[in-house]
């Protein structure tokens, strides 16, 4: 705080100026030459835009992008409502049979649940949360929320890998120390021992590595996000998507038409849809995604 008066720094125990006690008042007019001193504020720091970013906000926005996240949302809504479905017809198959069970009869009441995970709820969010800040035009900027949904999906990914990896080389150890103190495993498999082992062994090992890889390329991709994150804040070119990303979507579809193939001979008519949405959702990820790399490559090849 400053005098009024003269300009001096004001004492911090709040007594008055020392110049109202030098000429005998406390005038609190400052005089006509009297300039106030400066003051200053902080300014927030002016984000640059840089080339990036158009072409995130541009990507982002375009129809192929849209495509993708509402042939996801579809898919997602068939798959939800295909297993409730499927869910009432168990509980009415089974009451049908209940109703004609005689009285003290062992009767096991057992059906299976999909529940759509979690890591595709928070992916749908967050291509939506994507798509609506591409959208916006009165900022040349873009939230990171729709990225940090997938870095989520990639850390729970990974923690379920890792958990999962733990519990199969327990399994592991427990079948070999079980194995060893058995005399005879052909009693329950109806196999040689070696070859019970041989092939309880190459189960693990499959599993096992797939396991590893599965978690190596969560790692990767939660690299890949934190490089996309940096590059909506502050305009760096991203890391391109992994060629084997698109490997694993294109796997994904093989197992969807093999799975829609088991639907059509099981007469499980009611789960085809999910199916061929899920089919037509990967298509359009995997075009989403070469796209995408298109525009890095582009953007690498000009060096903005």
């Amino acid at each position: 705080m400053y005098c009024t008066n003269c300009g001096r720094k004001l004492p911090e125990d709040g007594s008055p100026c020392i110049c109202g006690a030098q000429n005998g008042n406390f005038n609190t007019q400052p005089p006509q030459n009297f300039q106030a001193p400066p003051q200053y504020y902080a300014q927030p720091p002016v984000r640059p835009v840089t080339p990036v970013h158009g072409m995130l906000k541009r990507f982002a926005s375009s129809k192929l992008f849209f495509m993708c996240a509402l042939l996801f949302t579809v898919q997602m809504v068939v798959s939800a409502v295909s297993s409730v479905i499927e869910v009432f017809t168990v509980l009415q198959n089974q009451a049908y049979l209940l109703e004609r069970t005689p009285i003290g009869t062992n009767f096991n009441v057992e059906f299976n649940v999909n529940i759509v995970p979690v890591q595709n709820i928070l992916v749908l969010i967050g291509l939506w949360l994507l798509y609506a800040s591409a959208k916006k035009t009165d900022t040349p900027f873009m939230s990171t929320a729709g990225v940090t949904l997938f870095k989520v999906t990639e850390i729970l990914q990974i923690v379920g890998c890792g958990i999962f990896c733990g519990m199969l080389l327990l399994i592991g150890l427990l079948v070999l120390l079980a194995s060893s103190g058995a005399p005879n495993v052909t009693n329950y498999t109806g196999l040689p021992d070696n070859i019970a082992i041989l092939i309880v062994g190459i189960a693990f090992v499959v599993g096992l590595v797939l396991s590893v890889l599965l978690l190596l390329y969560s790692i990767k991709m939660l690299g890949v996000w934190t490089s996309l994150q940096r590059a909506i804040q502050v305009g760096v070119l991203p890391k391109k998507l992994p060629g084997y990303a698109l490997a694993l979507q294109g796997f994904s579809i093989f197992c969807d038409v093999a799975a829609m193939i088991a639907f059509f001979v099981l007469n499980a008519w009611i789960l085809i849809p999910g199916s061929l949405c899920s089919i037509a959702a990967r298509v359009y990820v995997i075009r989403c995604m070469a796209a995408y790399n298109r525009e890095v490559a582009g953007m690498e090849a000009g060096s903005f």
